[in-house]
């Protein structure tokens, strides 16, 4: 391994590309177009994260029913929540579907009693907004255009408050994502770091900030035992000439903590090295797969979570360090969030699209599969 990797990983943390010493491997893959994105790895005190609970407060205030909506990182992180505390009260949204939106609702019979969180780090993830505004009419129309602002929180970077203003929430609660208001943490990297994670895991606790605090501070002190643990199993298979993963995880944490997994390493690693493969397949048995976990025994099921997701995440810092892979980045996230961009707004040009019967797409999909396609 990289002499003194995890020296080189803190020393970078909260630097600017310039102050970052030229012999740093995270000069290079920590940063996102010059911008520091390994704020995840630093500590923020419980003070910062009991001052961002009491921030948004007045608005828990009777609500019993939840719902979450974001796109990605923002969501997939706090879905393994929802698996251990088992609560009928918390909701996801994270797609179009109008189906999604009515199944939530057939399940809430009081709009009263229900608070809508919305997240997103700019401020303008187009299905995001698409599924807030539907929302917003819905609890607009049915508690009076004067009373549903207090049901709707957002959680976003501080720059984009004003944007959101101008997408029609001004006069709704916002709160940064990060304890510090910083933007230096990407989505994937948000849980279990920022108010993403920690508020709705507040909620499930029932507010109790005691609870929280004991959960939050356990997870800080096992973090040195963590970095460890995850650095010396980079240091085993740093040599490995491909990045066949097979992260191994509890049952009780479901499929979701699965989709989380996969993304992580699929984004972090995927498509940044030529001739270098990529695959993360959870909780098999395959020579060809090296497995990983965290091997320690923490009986808290909250603090486990939080401390399997950061031995993931730091992993991965450790293992792009190695390999030079610039982790924190997601070009072709970016790149379908530039070609919503161009599309919104463009009237659709030229004839309709022919419709096919069953038999003749089955025919010309056939004629494009080739022997070597899998």
């Amino acid at each position: 391994m990289t002499k003194d990797i995890e020296n080189s990983l803190i020393e970078a943390i909260a630097c600017t590309i310039d102050q970052v010493a030229l012999g740093n491997p995270y000069r290079q893959i920590g940063f996102d177009d010059g911008k520091n994105r390994l704020g995840w790895v630093k500590d923020a005190s419980f003070a910062r994260v009991k001052e961002s609970v009491k921030n948004a407060s007045y608005l828990f205030e009777g609500k019993k029913n939840f719902i979450f909506i974001g796109m990605g990182g923002s969501i997939n992180g706090i879905k393994p929540l929802f698996s251990i505390f088992e609560s009928s009260s918390f909701h996801t949204l994270d797609n179009l579907d109008p189906e999604a939106i009515s199944n939530i609702l057939k399940k809430i019979d009081d709009l009263e009693s229900t608070l809508v969180i919305s997240i997103s780090k700019s401020g303008t993830t187009k299905e995001t907004q698409l599924l807030s505004l539907t929302l917003k009419e819905v609890f607009s129309r049915r508690l009076g255009p004067d009373k549903w602002k207090q049901h709707f929180l957002w959680l976003s970077d501080v720059s984009s408050f004003e944007k959101l203003d101008e997408f029609g929430w001004d006069g709704v609660k916002k709160v940064p994502i990060q304890f510090d208001a910083e933007v230096d943490i990407g989505g994937r990297f948000s849980s279990p770091h920022t108010f993403i994670f920690i508020l709705p895991l507040f909620l499930l606790l029932g507010k109790d900030l005691d609870k929280l605090e004991n959960i939050y501070n356990s997870f800080i002190a096992l973090k040195g035992k963590v970095r460890q643990e995850a650095k010396r199993i980079c240091e085993q298979i740093s040599e490995k000439p491909d990045a066949y993963f097979s992260p191994h995880t509890s049952k009780e944490l479901g499929e979701s903590f699965s989709s989380w997994i996969v993304q992580l390493f699929q984004e972090s690693l995927g498509s940044k090295l030529d001739n270098f493969p990529v695959k993360t397949l959870t909780n098999i048995d395959d020579k060809g797969f090296v497995p990983l976990g965290l091997s320690m025994d923490i009986e808290d099921s909250a603090v486990a979570l939080m401390s399997q997701m950061y031995f993931f995440q730091i992993f991965i810092a450790f293992y792009a360090g190695e390999k030079n892979i610039n982790f924190v980045t997601q070009g072709f996230v970016e790149k379908y969030k530039n070609q919503m961009r161009e599309l919104e707004g463009q009237e659709r040009e030229g004839e309709e699209p022919e419709v096919l019967e069953l038999d003749s797409l089955i025919a010309q999909t056939n004629e494009h599969i080739k022997p070597e396609h899998r």
